[in-house]
C-alpha cells in the first residue's frame, strides 16, 4: 500500500454512530428455506473473531455460534441440523444486524439485541504514542469500509486515501499490526478481544469508543421473529448468555456483565 501524506480535516464530533452491517464470508452451497429437510439455514460472519471463529476441522466456534446454537435448540432444531452458510438471502436467521434492510434490498423482521458493543481501537501493546482516535490523524489504521467510517468523518477523505488500509474483514488486519505494517486496527470491541487472542500480550485496547452497535438476529417473518426474541430471552435468564461471554469474549466480560434489554412488545 502506498501512503501518501494529507492533512487531516477535524470535525467537532468525535462520537460517530452506526449500525452494524452484515459482512459474511462462508463458503454456501445451494440452501433452501426454513423447515426444508429438517434445516435451519443460518448466514453468518466469518473473519471476526470472538465472534465466530474457524477450527481446523471446518467447525465454527464463537459468541455467534453459541447464541445462534442456542437459539436453534429452543426452536427445535439440534446442532446437526443447522447449516452455516454466507448466503443471507437463502438463511431463516442472519447474525449480527439490527438494521432492516439486507444484501439485495431485502427486508427482515429482527429479533435482539444480542449484544450491545462498540467500535474500538487496538494498537500494539508497546506503542504508547496512540492514546486515542486524536492520534490516528497521521498513522496507518486498518479496517473495514464501515468500521472506518466515523475515522473519514473526522479526518477527511484525504485522510483515507493516505492512511487507511481497507480490508475485507478486520481478521486481515491482525498480521499488519502486529509486524509493523500498520499501527492500529478500528473493529468492534468483540473482534478486537478476538484478534488479541491469536497475538498474546502484543495488543492493547486504546482510547474511547468510536460508535456503538447492537448485534440482532434477521429473521423471515414476524412470528419467527418473536420465537427469536423469547429464545434470547431464555438465554439471558438461565446464566447460557453470561456463559458465552465469558467463554468467547473473556477480556470484556467486565464490560458485559448484563445482557441488553429485550423489547417487550415485537418490533
Amino acid at each position: 500500500m502506498s501512503l501518501h501524506p494529507a492533512r487531516p480535516h477535524r470535525p467537532d464530533s468525535d462520537r460517530v454512530w452506526r449500525v452494524v452491517v452484515v459482512v459474511l464470508g462462508v463458503a454456501a452451497a445451494l440452501l433452501t428455506g426454513c423447515g426444508d429437510s429438517g434445516r435451519l439455514v443460518v448466514a453468518v460472519r466469518l473473519g471476526q473473531p470472538g465472534l465466530v471463529n474457524q477450527r481446523p476441522d471446518g467447525g465454527l466456534t464463537g459468541f455467534d455460534i453459541a447464541v445462534v446454537r442456542y437459539v436453534a435448540r429452543e426452536l427445535g432444531y439440534r446442532d446437526d441440523q443447522i447449516v452455516f452458510t454466507g448466503d443471507a438471502a437463502q438463511a431463516d436467521l442472519v447474525l449480527g444486524t439490527m438494521g432492516p434492510a439486507f444484501p439485495g434490498g431485502e427486508t427482515r423482521y429482527v429479533a435482539g439485541p444480542y449484544l450491545v458493543t462498540t467500535t474500538n481501537i487496538l494498537v500494539r501493546a508497546n506503542d504508547l504514542a496512540i492514546r486515542g482516535v486524536r492520534d490516528l490523524a497521521g498513522r496507518c489504521v486498518c479496517a473495514t469500509g464501515s468500521s472506518a467510517r466515523p475515522l473519514v468523518a473526522r479526518f477527511g477523505e484525504a485522510w483515507k486515501h493516505a492512511f487507511l488500509a481497507e480490508a475485507n474483514v478486520p481478521a486481515a488486519c491482525a498480521p499488519l499490526l502486529a509486524d509493523g505494517r500498520c499501527d492500529a486496527i478500528v473493529a468492534d470491541a468483540p473482534v478486537l478481544a478476538g484478534l488479541a487472542v491469536q497475538y498474546p500480550g502484543r495488543f492493547r485496547f486504546s482510547g474511547r469508543p468510536l460508535a456503538t452497535i447492537e448485534y440482532g438476529i434477521g429473521t423471515s417473518s414476524a412470528a419467527l421473529r418473536d420465537r427469536v426474541t423469547e429464545a434470547l430471552r431464555h438465554m439471558f435468564e438461565d446464566g447460557s448468555w453470561k456463559r458465552a461471554v465469558i467463554e468467547h469474549l473473556g477480556v470484556l466480560a467486565t464490560r458485559y456483565t448484563a445482557p441488553p434489554e429485550l423489547p417487550a412488545t415485537a418490533r
